[in-house]
């Protein structure tokens, strides 16, 4: 059986491979994060950990990106990396992208200090099942039966304080009242339907498909992670919480760099303006990005995302405090998970350093 230590090294390691893999992630910004700008013609670098993203991609083949990196003068190295660990540890990055409940996990296991400065995408992936079971919450299936997920982390940090602040129930891998077992998102879909597991953890566009179908539904009445969470928060701003991708720079970074960090941020809010402007363009253009081929369900996944509620986009990229207070008021609950939960922070844990930036 596997120490509590062991696990949360597993999580750790999956964190990097969670962290990039839900953000963004192309080389059209020009080579690899160890470049060191040689033919940038004397341009600022930002090095940027991100792996696909359908509204980078646009920026780029739409010329967006090299009208901001000229009015700038500033290149965006992008890197593919899976390691956050060794991209930041190494010195390696300025900038990268990952989950609000990530954040304190990266700082307390490798004493990197960080500055958390804007936004991107909501967690968005929820709770499914099989249409015929009848399940809508975790506790109308039996103690015991197995949940497929995707990671020890990302999702599952989400899922796992939600479960014990709505239901008082343990839900970890590695031991917990249900017993979670670890898949690709993709794969989930057909073990879920082959009834391998009761449920399913899944972000939407893997399982889209079958959702288009009926085959499989979301649990909880429809709702994704990040409408779930003025459920058992107490905050109530009027906004969305729970991000997946928030942009965080080094502190030393972003302490000597504040206008590259402005000049990051435009260009982040000109591609979600941009997005919410050519949303169904955008979803036939890179189809890959959504994992969907046929017609049918092409259109389905631009429905589903047309809901202002299902968007895990953001409107703005820019922080305000009020946000910043409900948002990472996360990490308090991840200090009452159980004690052998990989993903519980220890009371009085160092909290890691947000920061509003005015646009």
């Amino acid at each position: 059986m596997q120490s509590k230590r062991q696990i949360r090294w597993l999580a750790v390691a999956m964190i990097m491979a969670m962290i990039l893999a839900a953000c963004g992630s192309d080389d059209s910004g020009g080579g690899d994060a160890g470049d060191s700008g040689g033919d940038s013609g004397g341009a600022e670098i930002i090095r940027f950990a991100f792996a696909p993203d359908p509204a980078w991609d646009w920026l780029a083949d739409t010329g967006e990106l090299a009208v901001w990196e000229e009015a700038n003068n500033i290149r965006i190295v992008t890197s593919s990396t899976w390691d956050e660990f060794t991209y930041f540890a190494g010195g390696h990055g300025d900038i990268v992208s990952m989950g609000t409940q990530e954040v304190p996990v990266l700082e307390q296991e490798t004493s990197i200090e960080t500055v958390t400065f804007g936004k991107y995408n909501y967690q968005r992936s929820p709770m499914m099942t099989r249409s015929d079971t009848g399940y809508n919450e975790l506790t109308d299936i039996p103690t015991g039966s197995t949940v497929c997920v995707s990671s020890p982390v990302s999702n599952t940090q989400f899922w796992s304080v939600a479960m014990n602040e709505l239901h008082g129930i343990d839900y970890r891998v590695g031991g917990g009242d249900y017993n979670l077992v670890v898949n690709d998102h993709f794969v989930n879909p057909e073990n879920l339907i082959r009834g391998d597991c009761e449920a399913a953890v899944i972000i939407p566009e893997a399982a889209a498909p079958f959702l288009r179908t009926g085959e499989l539904v979301i649990m909880y009445d429809g709702r994704l992670p990040f409408q779930l969470y003025n459920d058992f928060s107490g905050f109530d701003d009027g906004n969305f919480h729970v991000m997946s991708n928030l942009f965080t720079a080094t502190e030393e970074y972003f302490d000597s760099h504040p206008d590259e960090i402005k000049a990051f941020l435009a260009l982040w809010q000109r591609g979600v303006d941009l997005w919410n402007e050519n949303q169904e363009d955008i979803i036939r253009a890179y189809p890959q990005h959504f994992a969907v081929e046929l017609e049918e369900d092409v259109q389905w996944i631009n429905e589903f995302m047309s809901d202002p509620a299902n968007d895990w986009f953001v409107e703005e990229v820019y922080l305000d405090q009020e946000w910043i207070d409900a948002e990472v008021a996360i990490w308090d609950f991840m200090t009452s998970l159980h004690p052998d939960n990989p993903n519980r922070l220890e009371e009085g844990f160092p909290v890691p350093r947000f920061e509003v930036v005015e646009p």
